[in-house]
């Protein structure tokens, strides 16, 4: 759900008032925090949140359970952690787009920056966007509100191109989505369509050329009025 339309802040997000406070770990500590949540990201992705168990995540991740819940306390707080993770680059992302740069860069930059996040934290961006798509009610209030802002704000910048001419006569709203899915789909489906389905990050190699694609597919109808 990429508009966030019909959630409820005050009603659907109801443990951002209750956020566990994060303990500073050492360098150990550090790399263990870091493991857990590769772990648990790649567990919630494939398992969803009503099935996966802190006790799974600690055998996986080849730590006791005791680390597990020292650090994260209980399983909403580290699915929580999660989506953390990955939802300033989201809001960075979309961030990209602002009325004063130029649309064909501007969106080419946003392509890049959404393909980047799956690239590098492959599995904690499928939870972010399950997690979207079941309504955003565990993403912490104060993202879902910032998102929503961006959101919104993104679609503005899009539409303000598309009224001066820039881009052509297309909605702004589905243009966003056209973005969002296309590279979503290359995230889940990437590289079971192309080379290794086993693969969890493509190469870099395979970003540029994932980049370049989406972008001529997107950007040639968008901006097919002035010659691309």
């Amino acid at each position: 759900m990429l508009y966030l339309d019909t959630v409820d802040i005050a009603n659907e997000v109801p443990f951002a008032a209750h956020r566990v406070m994060e303990k500073k770990p050492n360098e150990p500590g550090r790399r263990n925090r870091a493991l857990i949540l590769r772990v648990a990201a790649r567990t919630f992705a494939r398992k969803g949140f009503a099935a996966t168990t802190l006790s799974e995540v600690a055998e996986l991740s080849g730590l006791p359970k005791a680390n597990v819940n020292y650090y994260f306390h209980s399983k909403q707080n580290l699915y929580q952690q999660v989506l953390d993770s990955v939802t300033q680059r989201y809001l960075d992302a979309f961030a990209l787009l602002r009325a004063d740069h130029d649309p064909l860069d501007a969106l080419e930059r946003l392509i890049r920056a959404k393909l980047r996040i799956i690239r590098s934290q492959p599995w904690a961006a499928k939870v972010f966007v399950a997690e979207m798509l079941h309504g955003a009610r565990q993403l912490p209030a104060d993202h879902a509100g910032r998102l929503q802002g961006e959101i919104q704000r993104a679609v503005a910048c899009l539409q303000a191109w598309i009224d001066s001419g820039q881009l052509a006569a297309v909605d702004g709203r589905y243009l966003l989505v056209t973005v969002w899915a296309t590279t979503q789909a290359y995230a889940n489906f990437g590289a079971r369509l192309t080379a290794d389905a086993y693969k969890d990050k493509a190469s870099g190699a395979e970003l540029d050329a994932a980049v370049a694609s989406v972008s001529r597919l997107v950007l040639r109808g968008v901006l097919a009025r002035t010659g691309v």
